[in-house]
């Protein structure tokens, strides 16, 4: 079996969700994304709009920024005819036009059956497994039964999740990371019932796209509790949260530490506030649950912080406060 996918759904319309249809619609597919109602729908849509206008932006000035960065770094002033060679070599391969067709690409709604069409259906949805068995049992009601739906869930089971259909050969697990339009990498998780014909579908479908920046980076992983890159992560952020609260460093040098110590590009408290405190909340709560964090250290900072509603960036709170 081969998969030819032209149009892709995509169910949740939170950040998530509107990246990963952003990158479809980069890609030149069309994209139908839903959610329960008009006003969840319009705010994905906007987030669209707003990193497209970042997107383009960024590429407008990268020739002055290398021009900036030359005469800045060398002490010297470039000539006009170097300054042409420069604009001509960086010249945005983005333009407000490219934007628009790609937002032209995405068509909002709150209806299941617009999802009919698609070859392909991601859900994108809060990470509650009975929620998004919910979600499963609708598609599966009102799709036809070649699509192939997918679970961008972080870590749950997407056999449990599979078994919501009547189509477990046609479930699996694609968990894009946040932001997709920024990160390649993609997990690809078989459930229990997941034939191979759809997993190596979806492993050459994910590998034709570009976000922003990269080729995605599809790599197939064993449906265990938090995959792969959580299982390593989960741990990792458990110890930052520890430290935080016994009072080792203040949150700004932990982060600190582990960028200027251990190379990270950002640091695990910045991570978190990226990731969503609500997204961490719920999968540290699986990963505990299964054992997957071993025997580490209980920490109340990630529940404090999703009980106040500080759900990092995207609320504008988390460890730290943002504009919004």
């Amino acid at each position: 079996m081969v998969l030819f996918v032209e149009k892709v759904g995509v169910v949740g319309a939170g950040v998530m969700g509107a990246a990963i249809a952003e990158v479809m619609a980069l890609n030149g597919k069309k994209v139908v994304l839903k959610d329960l109602n008009k006003e969840l729908v319009d705010k994905g849509l906007r987030h669209v709009d707003r990193t497209l206008d970042e997107l383009v932006a960024f590429h407008a000035n990268k020739a002055q920024a290398e021009i900036d960065r030359i005469e800045e770094g060398s002490g010297i002033r470039l000539t006009s005819e170097q300054k042409a060679q420069i604009q001509e070599a960086k010249k945005p391969t983005y333009t407000k036009e490219r934007a628009d067709r790609v937002r032209g690409n995405i068509q909002g709604t709150t209806e299941t059956k617009d999802l009919a069409s698609c070859e392909l259906i991601i859900e994108a949805v809060i990470e509650d497994l009975g929620v998004k068995k919910k979600v499963f049992a609708d598609l599966d009601q009102n799709t036809p039964k070649h699509v192939v739906l997918a679970t961008n869930t972080s870590g749950l089971s997407v056999t449990a999740i599979a078994a919501a259909t009547k189509r477990p050969q046609k479930v699996i697990g694609v968990h894009f990371f946040n932001p997709p339009t920024m990160l390649p990498l993609v997990e690809v998780i078989p459930g229990l019932e997941t034939d191979e014909g759809t997993v190596e579908d979806t492993l050459n479908f994910l590998q034709e796209l570009r976000n922003h920046r990269f080729p995605m980076q599809p790599i197939r992983v064993k449906e265990c509790p938090g995959f792969l890159v959580n299982r390593i992560l989960g741990r990792m952020l458990w110890e930052a949260y520890a430290c935080l609260e016994e009072g080792i460093a203040k949150p700004r040098d932990i982060d600190l530490a582990m960028k200027a110590g251990a190379g990270m590009p950002m640091g695990p408290l910045e991570l978190s506030d990226m990731i969503g405190i609500d997204v961490i909340w719920h999968l540290t709560k699986h990963l505990s649950e299964s054992g997957a964090l071993g025997a580490q250290k209980p920490v109340q900072v990630i529940d404090q912080l999703y009980n106040a509603g500080r759900f990092g960036k995207k609320s504008g709170k988390g460890f730290y406060e943002y504009e919004k």
